[in-house]
């Protein structure tokens, strides 16, 4: 663990981490803190190994010493994040300093509890095995599920994916690695993911995280505000959609609709396995039932996204997890039943919230299971 006590060690650290290298002239003005007392924290960050000096920046027009530059230590150690999903597991390393060390995607079929359990303790050990720097500098394992978590505890409350109810899975893995566990759900992962792995050298105020389950249908919701995570007290804020229907229940409506529809969708094995991305290929390859069938799952998240406009007034909302896949094809016809549909609802004009799509894509989760231990560490 980092053991950073002192609240202005962690707002240091934090802000060197989110802005990769910068100098401690800027540093002092951005805390506001007198040079010395700037000095000492961070020569105590680098003692303790978490800092180092990356090297100089360039002198001011009115010449003098270049300002040493100071970055995280990215050999500190290594926070390993998983996805957790009905078909696959998604697994990261990240280090201290934000790089992704390694992306893998892991086969998973859901069964009872212990099945379940089994499968996601040998995927963690398969990554180590695969990263040889993994067993010395391993941190903390994250793992982001499907279902309802305790903001206080991290037992799992509820999750029908992974056949769990009212369960500690943060004890069960960490008993087998001796390591710091952390449970979180997969939405307010992917929100954390977006607070801490941004590229804009600071914390985001407030960000709205969505993310959409192809195969059972249904989207999940993280929320930050005032830069933090909001999880309600039981762990269920987010959970306010309409059901939106799985991609299984949505190709055989438009089949039924437009029976002489062109389809390459026959080529997939089974329809209650598709995924955006079969779509999304298929598409590519002029498949017109593949083209409405991503449409018009536009239109229902655009009107999702119009009820949470109207919740939060937003300034951010990211779209993440398989939804980022088909960035081209679908951010312009959600703005479009977006615009429309706020023009419905509102007499007054509304600014349509700034939508993007997260950039650590389908990965985006598991990289966001990483940011739990950066939240717990680095509280302010």
């Amino acid at each position: 663990m980092l053991e950073l006590k002192e609240r202005s060690h962690r707002k240091v650290f934090s802000l060197i981490r989110a802005q990769g290298k910068v100098s401690g002239a800027l540093l002092s003005k951005q805390t506001e803190m007198q040079p010395s007392s700037l000095v000492y924290i961070l020569r105590h960050l680098k003692e303790k190994n978490l800092i180092r000096v990356s090297g100089f920046g360039t002198s001011t027009q009115k010449g003098g010493k270049r300002p040493v530059l100071w970055e995280v230590n990215p050999d500190y150690g290594i926070i390993m994040g998983l996805e957790v999903m009905r078909h696959a597991i998604r697994a990261v390393l990240v280090n201290l300093a934000g790089e992704v060390l390694m992306k893998v995607e892991k086969e998973f079929t859901p069964g009872r509890t212990e099945k379940n359990i089994s499968r996601i303790i040998n995927t963690i050990h398969e990554i180590i095995t695969e990263c040889n720097d993994a067993p010395e500098k391993l941190l903390y394992i994250s793992l982001a599920i499907p279902g309802i978590v305790d903001p206080a505890t991290q037992n799992v409350v509820y999750s029908f994916g992974l056949k769990m109810e009212d369960y500690d899975l943060r004890a069960r893995i960490g008993e087998e690695f001796d390591i710091p566990v952390g449970i979180i759900n997969d939405a307010n992962a992917g929100a954390l993911g977006e607070q801490w792995f941004n590229q804009e050298g600071t914390l985001i105020n407030n960000i709205l995280y969505i993310m959409y389950n192809p195969l059972v249908g249904g989207m999940g919701l993280g929320v930050i505000v005032n830069q933090k995570l909001y999880t309600g007290s039981n762990g269920v804020a987010g959970e306010i959609f309409s059901r939106i229907p799985s991609l299984e229940v949505i190709v055989n409506e438009i089949r039924e609709q437009n029976p002489d529809i062109k389809s390459l969708i026959t080529n997939v094995k089974s329809l209650a396995d598709i995924q955006i991305a079969d779509l999304y290929n298929y598409s590519r390859k002029n498949c017109e039932l593949s083209n409405m069938v991503l449409s018009r799952l536009s239109k229902l998240v655009a009107k999702e996204i119009s009820k949470i406009t109207g919740l939060f007034d937003p300034e951010r909302i990211t779209l993440g997890g398989d939804l980022s896949i088909c960035e081209n094809l679908c951010c312009d016809e959600i703005v479009l039943a977006l615009r429309d549909l706020l023009s419905k609802y509102y007499p007054f004009k509304i600014e349509i919230p700034n939508i993007q799509y997260a950039r650590s894509k389908v990965f985006s989760a598991a990289i966001g299971a990483t940011a739990l231990y950066l939240s717990e560490e680095l509280s302010l």
